[in-house]
């Protein structure tokens, strides 16, 4: 695989989490966890090519710029699923003791 197929495949997670984020925006996890499936497809195509170097400097430009996305976008979903984890993990733990 080549620089220009890594930075897309970068770029593509990048796009992903944009629309993971806005799917947890609108509480629509089970779009959140669609996306999720397809994000992990990427990382490991990522991790199947991570040996190529060195980059360019223009290549790891981009590539820098779409970790710091996909890295702000998910600080951003885990902030706003900790609500809905914690009232998840509350219902389990009910369920749990009423058993």
């Amino acid at each position: 695989m080549n620089y220009e197929n890594i930075c897309s495949l970068y770029e593509s997670v990048a796009e992903l989490t944009n629309q993971m984020l806005a799917a947890a925006r609108n509480h629509d996890w089970d779009e959140l966890s669609k996306l999720e499936a397809i994000c992990a497809d990427y990382n490991e195509q990522i991790q199947d090519h991570a040996e190529l170097k060195p980059l360019s400097e223009d290549v790891q430009a981009r590539k820098l710029q779409s970790i710091k996305l996909i890295l702000a976008n998910d600080r951003e979903i885990r902030d706003l699923m900790a609500p809905w984890m914690l009232k998840l993990n509350s219902m389990l733990n009910g369920q749990s003791r009423n058993n």
